[in-house]
């Protein structure tokens, strides 16, 4: 998780920004339909003499926090209703132009709120928007465009529940400085169940692979898949739960090779490689592919041309 960083809201402030002892029971998300930095949202909101505030900004980089979690902030438009008076309000950046930036943004965001239902015992359940308050605010409203969709953003989140990297959840793989987490989609079941680096495989039974999604922990991998009877697609470096439009290789048709490749971010060494292995529909795996290695028998890429996919194993090592 990026750091969160703590801006303390000036007590003479309290009056007009988080004025009530508050015992949260849910997390609202808004927009700021702005293009300011986390530091800059919360600057202007502390030092404005309006009604209303937030608990957290959150940008490409960093997480502010600026009020106490145990204050209300006036942040939901109902009055003294639920949303203002039992809600921690979490603003994310950059909505206004939207891109990386805010992608990046709305990830962390994401990040922080599986923080927040663990922290409190709460389910997915207790993530709500300023819209569920007050319908005649359309907000947050680039989470809620049809760019995305505010399932998008609770599928994020649960993917930080089910897969945090801190110790106490104990799901990565103990000594793994980095972990591949990838997921299918197939002819017949559609989108699969992740996969945590080799504790299964991704597939299903004889069904063909048409798309697949890789994430890793730390660095960035670049893949792509080869179609059959087509071409190689282009790459993409997104994953499916993060970026739904660059965020998996593949267009919907039956795929019979997939090339992976880990860049090794500077602050690893020594250099660490995607192996990965298919194995085609009804068939045994093929051997192990290292990135987009030629030697040693390799062929710089993992299939046979001609053959469908029917599973996919990958480790980051």
């Amino acid at each position: 998780m990026v750091p969160i960083i703590e801006i303390p809201m000036p007590k003479l402030k309290y009056p007009l920004k988080c004025p009530y002892s508050m015992t949260p029971t849910r997390v609202v998300i808004h927009n700021t339909a702005n293009d300011a930095s986390a530091r800059e949202e919360v600057s202007y909101m502390q030092r404005n003499l309006n009604l209303g505030g937030f608990h957290f900004a959150v940008d490409d980089k960093e997480i502010i926090q600026c009020s106490p979690l145990n204050r209300n902030t006036w942040n939901a438009t109902d009055g003294n209703g639920k949303g203002n008076r039992e809600g921690i309000a979490i603003e994310i950046c950059y909505s206004k132009s939207g891109g990386e930036k805010f992608e990046k943004a709305q990830q962390n965001a994401a990040e922080l709120t599986a923080k927040l239902l663990r922290d409190y015992g709460w389910g997915i359940g207790k993530v709500t928007c300023h819209s569920d308050y007050y319908a005649g605010k359309n907000c947050p409203h680039r989470t809620l465009s049809k760019e995305y969709g505010w399932q998008f953003f609770l599928n994020m989140v649960e993917r930080y529940l089910v897969y945090s990297d801190e110790p106490a959840q104990g799901i990565f793989p103990k000594g793994k400085e980095v972990v591949g987490i990838y997921r299918v989609r197939t002819k017949h079941h559609g989108w699969l169940n992740e996969v945590v680096e080799l504790t299964e495989y991704a597939g299903y039974e004889n069904s063909p692979v048409t798309d697949v999604a890789i994430w890793v922990s730390k660095g960035k991998v670049r893949y792509r898949v080869h179609v059959l009877g087509g071409d190689w697609l282009p790459y993409v470096t997104g994953y499916a739960l993060y970026d739904p439009v660059n965020g998996y290789a593949g267009n919907g048709k039956v795929i019979d090779a997939i090339e992976v490749y880990y860049e090794t971010p500077d602050d690893i060494r020594p250099y660490q490689k995607a192996v990965y292995r298919v194995a085609p529909v009804g068939g045994t795996y093929y051997p192990w592919q290292k990135d987009t290695e030629t030697t040693g028998g390799q062929d710089g890429y993992a299939g046979a041309f001609g053959k469908p996919i029917g599973k996919f194993q990958l480790t980051i090592e």
